[in-house]
């Protein structure tokens, strides 16, 4: 086991927006196109559409930034810092807005009538999952706050 598994945690933030970036060019225009064609009266929604799916995965982009700088702090020996606490809750803000642009976009399906089971059950789902690591991050980011004080008080009376 490593001392600092900081690289092993970058390496999972790169596979993860690897992913991103293949659900955000490929996989959603692909299901967009598919929908197009079960149901082509909706074609005037196609870009919108993929403009909001867009929209809804730059926060978790920018999350998986925090997430690095979490990763190099880390690294240089200073997990418990007012830097991730920050990080953290920078996290726990981009996942809770993706959340809420999850639910909006379910409901705004849902008075169009336009929603899908299957796709408002996967925003409901992926929102959910959102709010989970926002309540998380938020977590996580109290505990590094306090750690970082006790090691602010301790660094000082050595």
């Amino acid at each position: 086991m490593h001392k600092h598994p900081e690289s092993g945690m970058k390496l999972a933030a790169l596979g993860a927006a690897a992913l991103g970036l293949i659900v955000a060019i490929w996989l959603v225009p692909a299901l967009a196109s598919s929908m197009l064609k079960e149901y082509p009266e909706l074609r005037h929604w196609y870009w919108p559409g993929l403009i909001y799916a867009w929209i809804v995965l730059l926060p978790g982009f920018a999350g998986l930034w925090e997430f690095w700088n979490i990763c190099g702090q880390i690294g240089r020996d200073n997990s418990f810092s007012l830097e991730n606490a920050r990080s953290l809750a920078r996290i726990c803000f981009l996942a809770l807005t993706m959340a809420v642009l999850l639910v909006l976009g379910a409901a705004a399906l849902c008075i169009l009538r336009m929603g899908q089971p299957g796709l408002l059950i996967l925003m409901l789902g992926f929102g959910v999952a959102c709010a989970l690591v926002a309540l998380l991050a938020n977590a996580l980011s109290q505990l590094v706050r306090r750690a970082a004080a006790i090691k602010d008080e301790n660094d000082l009376t050595i």
